[in-house]
């Protein structure tokens, strides 16, 4: 299921059919007095190909508005949640897969919050400024490209990302 992207929703990771299809399409005509129609345009077409309960409309639709901002290289509007942002970038090999499960590991050891990206869009990763897979980018700094790095690295990595001691292996 390529065409699916896990995207934050009140806290819970979610699977957002077709965002980045519709994002292509609806970027292109962004400009700020434009964003509140865009982002209701992004909802109404994302709502054909997935269930959005009405109860969560709202935070769907804050959330569907951060995704398009990004798209055009702004800051989200809603509040970060104090954790890290971290991106795996990976062409679709088994190396992205194993980065993505170490860095899973390393925020579990750590007791740590995080926002786990997995980045496999072509354009995605070369506006990250990547020239290779896997890749790791912690809190928007590239950290590894071409490789998986150790546990003890990522631990550190993470561990002065959130500002904490990393434990010892």
């Amino acid at each position: 299921m390529k065409d699916v992207r896990q995207i934050k929703v009140n806290g819970h990771q979610v699977g957002i059919r077709g965002l980045d299809r519709v994002l292509e399409e609806l970027a292109p005509a962004y400009a700020p007095e434009r964003e509140e129609e865009l982002a209701a345009q992004l909802m109404e077409r994302l709502r054909h190909e997935n269930y959005i309960p009405d109860s969560a409309r709202q935070a769907y639709a804050q959330a569907l508005r951060d995704q398009l901002r990004r798209a055009v290289g702004l800051e989200p509007l809603s509040a970060s949640s104090g954790g890290l942002s971290i991106q795996v970038a990976c062409g679709g090999c088994a190396g992205g897969d194993q980065l993505l499960q170490a860095v899973y590991d390393a925020l579990s050891r750590l007791g740590l919050s995080g926002e786990v990206e997995r980045v496999s869009d072509a354009l995605e990763i070369a506006a990250l400024g990547l020239r290779g897979t896997p890749a790791l980018v912690v809190n928007g700094e590239v950290k590894a490209v071409g490789s998986i790095p150790s546990a003890g690295q990522i631990d550190d990595w993470l561990g002065r990302a959130a500002e904490v001691k990393p434990s010892k292996h």
